[in-house]
């Protein structure tokens, strides 16, 4: 009968060990997963930054300008600056 009981309670020990061990590695798959994706959001964040930086450039906006909207940049002598007074 002792010899039962303590096998009964090693199987108990088992268990929770064995459910223990499956928790952590679920839990660590999770974590993987979220680490991955945040390195992929970040990439992306990355790359983004750099295009509103180019973007954001004079020669890329001119271009722009010219090509899509037909405007042209006014020279000097066409300027014409009046007093609000």
């Amino acid at each position: 009968m002792k010899q039962l009981i303590i096998l009964l309670i090693c199987c108990v020990i088992g268990f929770i060990v064995t459910f223990i061990h499956v928790g952590i590695s679920r839990t660590g798959r999770v974590v993987s997963k979220l680490q991955q994706e945040v390195a992929v959001k970040e990439a992306r964040n990355q790359y983004e930054q750099l295009e509103i930086a180019r973007l954001s450039g004079p020669q890329v906006i001119t271009s722009f300008a010219a090509q899509e909207l037909g405007l042209v940049q006014a020279k000097p002598h066409e300027i014409f600056v009046l007093d609000a007074k």
